[in-house]
């Protein structure tokens, strides 16, 4: 073999065509940028109505790529949940927000709608989109069956509309150059294609457990595996002679099956093709090395680096010399230009920014480049590699042969009790866990809220705990949560990465949660805040609850100021409208069911590499999630405490030198410590402010020195109102806490 194969853009068709060289350059057909008709209108033309189907984090690449495009308007939003679709079309400027497609389709005069939900729906939207006579761009892969793919075909024929799949790593320059060098022969005749892709999958640690991937030990393949696999039909065209091995098989909770290691190997003729996934713990790596008898490339693109190694007219030690210097100065080259490119795009000077939202910005300007080309959208983005990932996915499903478990029946509201008094907020998270735990040891019969019942961890279930689906940012699901629930207990937060993304999702949910108890008739209403409202650096004296929070932190600290602004909204009701509320600021939770890897703790640049916060020798204000759940339980049994808040922390006597030691030595591993001082801390932080000034980036804040020496923990937590209010009593032994703090979480995390 000694070109690259391109699979044919007719999806319904199964053989190959040779790509010759020009097929093989990156980038649109050469001009279909200039016609109006290829998706770029000029300005006396009608913009590209663009509508997203999903408003989960991918979304954001997509708008991202989507509002650089000229005669493009991003014109709606539809998400099942309201209040997520509200949230993305207030941060991204979107005037349309829908929650059923069909109505979306029907009253926003679309052109193209990007399906960004998971594998197994995307051909019912896709081919309701296409029937409303608009293109669709499907978030990878396809489909979740290759017959799927072809009904989205015969749909799209039928209506005259395009396809296009978003295999971004398709995209990437360096894998660009690599189908360049195969398809000129500059590698000569090809003898092995490696394929890797080792990541760890966060999913199986945290969930959410009900996601589709998770569903079928199989389902990772065409969830995960299409990206390799697209890069195989790709570049070698269709596999031969398959054989697969899939290994470490991991139990999850509701009974699933994963398998976290998976080859798969074939030939296309004489060239042998090997695919590895890892998705286990350890160092990041994503490649594909080709050998061939000319020479070897290899494209990483964890570095964003394409290396080739080829003889040179030198003798041999010479030979080997000039290929280790050559490729270190590409190496280096490329390097730098990636990095300068992040600074640049962080500046606002260059629309080049980290590679992977690069990769999906060239993907999508592809796809509207040459939807309306006479031959069809890129190649690359075609239904032709698209459905031969999915046929190449269903073929090692089948050989691996993978049976479902049966798992365990799904919690449901039909089965709820009715007799649930508490309602836990945030009941499946790790603190959430913890005190749902104990609720339940102490006889309380507990309700607790979620976005997916499906993916709830299994212990809840065991416990005999109600489930109801719901999200506290939505008013109709808390409504009905409330129903008979006498204490309500607000563990929920909302994220982003500015105040404006905490206030809509956080802030705001929360006011109208506290208004609904009180009109609802709640006894009692328990907040989680947190410690991180104070100053606890160098200088700041004993820390109290009466100690006000710093204002620099919220300056620039976007969860600590949605804390502080929740706390002074709830308090805000109990003094006018009779609230009955009690407020907790859990110290630094650790335990069993939680990451050792813990922020409080340290900063963690890698698992592997630790930024302490300061010198790393302050006592920290830990606190156990048992101990934690048992001063949130007694509460219950407390008169007279509204309007209070307690600050939960142990005696501060485990440093996170200490904490790092007894990690290092639990897991038989060894963690790089960075040592770093608040100054430095700042200084990088004035450094980063600057950029995003010059890129004139809105929510720019001014550093803070105070948030950086805060987390260095000088200070000292005053524990003893909680222990006599709530007659608590933490752990505060160096052996308990080291034992239950760090070497039980260490030892779930690593089992």
């Amino acid at each position: 073999m000694t070109r690259p194969n391109d699979v044919s853009n007719d999806a319904t068709k199964g053989a190959t065509t040779n790509m010759s060289a020009n097929e093989a350059n990156p980038g649109p057909r050469q001009g279909a940028v200039a016609s109006p008709a290829d998706g770029h209108p000029s300005p006396t033309n009608a913009p590209v109505r663009v509508a997203l189907l999903g408003a989960g984090y991918i979304a954001d690449y997509h708008h991202g790529a989507l509002k650089h495009l000229p005669g493009v308007e991003i014109a709606a939003v539809c998400d099942l949940s309201r209040s997520r679709a509200e949230g993305f079309a207030k941060a991204k400027g979107i005037p349309g927000v829908y929650t059923d497609l069909g109505e979306m389709l029907a009253d926003a005069n679309l052109d193209v709608v990007h399906v960004l939900t998971p594998p197994n729906l995307h051909a019912d939207p896709g081919k309701q989109i296409l029937a409303a006579g608009c293109d669709v761009y499907l978030e990878k892969p396809m489909s979740s069956t290759s017959a799927e793919c072809d009904a989205l075909v015969e749909v799209a024929q039928a209506h005259g509309r395009a396809i296009g799949i978003s295999h971004n790593f398709l995209y990437f320059p360096a894998y660009e150059q690599l189908v360049r060098d195969v398809a000129s022969g500059r590698l000569g005749r090809l003898d092995q294609v490696d394929v890797i892709w080792n990541k760890e999958l966060g999913q199986l640690r945290g969930g959410p457990f009900g996601a589709w991937m998770l569903a079928h030990p199989q389902n990772i393949l065409f969830e995960v595996a299409p990206h390799s696999f697209a890069h195989v039909a790709h570049l070698v065209g269709e596999v031969e002679d398959l054989s697969v091995d899939a290994r470490d098989e991991v139990e999850l909770p509701r009974g699933l099956r994963f398998f976290r290691r998976w080859e798969v190997r074939g030939w296309q003729g004489a060239t042998s093709v090997r695919m590895r996934f890892s998705f286990v713990d350890g160092y990041p790596e994503h490649y594909i090395h080709v050998r061939g008898s000319n020479g070897t490339a290899t494209v990483n693109f964890e570095t964003n680096t394409y290396v080739v190694q080829e003889h040179t007219p030198h003798l041999l030690d010479f030979d080997r010399f000039a290929n280790v210097f050559a490729a270190a100065r590409d190496s280096l080259g490329q390097a730098t230009r990636t990095l300068v490119g992040f600074v640049l795009s962080k500046m606002g000077l260059s629309r080049i920014g980290s590679p992977f939202p690069h990769s999906i910005a060239r993907t999508v300007e592809s796809f509207y480049a040459t939807r309306k080309h006479p031959s069809g959208v890129d190649p690359r983005i075609g239904s032709g590699v698209g459905r031969a990932a999915i046929e190449l996915a269903e073929r090692v499903a089948k050989l691996a042969d993978l049976e479902a478990s049966p798992g365990l029946p799904a919690p449901s509201e039909e089965n709820k009790q009715g007799d649930a008094t508490v309602l836990v907020i945030g009941g499946t998270g790790f603190i959430g866990g913890a005190l749902v735990r104990r609720l339940r040891e102490a006889g309380r019969a507990v309700r607790v809220m979620a976005r997916d019942p499906l993916g709830c961890p299994m212990e809840l279930r065991e416990l005999g705990v109600e489930i109801v689906r719901g999200d506290f940012t939505d008013e109709a699901s808390v409504a009905r949560a409330l129903d008979g629930i006498e204490h309500v207990y607000h563990l929920a937060r909302g994220f982003g990465k500015t105040y404006a993304e905490y206030e809509a999702s956080d802030v705001v949910p929360t006011r109208r949660l506290a208004e609904l108890c009180l009109e609802h008739g709640v006894e009692r209403f328990y907040y989680a805040s947190s410690i991180a409202i104070y100053y606890a650096g160098k200088g700041a004296p004993l820390i109290t609850e009466t100690t006000a929070p710093h204002e620099g932190m919220m300056r620039t600290n976007a969860y600590a100021r949605s804390k502080v602004e929740n706390e002074r909204s709830l308090l805000a009701l109990h003094r006018d409208r009779g609230l009955p509320l009690v407020i907790f600021r859990p110290g630094v939770v650790v335990g069993r069911g939680g990451s050792p890897y813990h922020w409080g703790v340290t900063g963690w640049s890698y698992n592997s590499v630790a930024r302490l916060w300061g010198n790393g020798n302050n006592p920290l204000p830990l606190v156990l999630v048992d101990d934690l759940a048992d001063a949130m339980v007694n509460a219950l049994a407390v008169p007279g405490i509204e309007g209070e808040a307690y600050n939960l922390c142990s005696k501060p006597i485990v440093t996170a030198n200490e904490y790092l030691d007894a990690f290092e030595e639990r897991a038989g591993l060894t963690i790089t410590r960075i040592p770093t001082s608040s100054a430095r801390y700042f200084a990088e932080a004035v450094g980063k402010w600057v950029i995003k000034l010059i890129g004139r980036d809105p929510n720019a804040a001014v550093p803070s020195y105070g948030d950086w020496e805060g987390r260095s923990f000088a200070a000292t937590f005053d524990n003893s109102k909680a222990c006599q209010a709530l007659g608590w009593q933490p752990a505060d032994d160096r052996e308990t806490l080291i034992r239950e703090g760090v070497h039980a979480p260490v030892d779930d995390f690593f089992s």
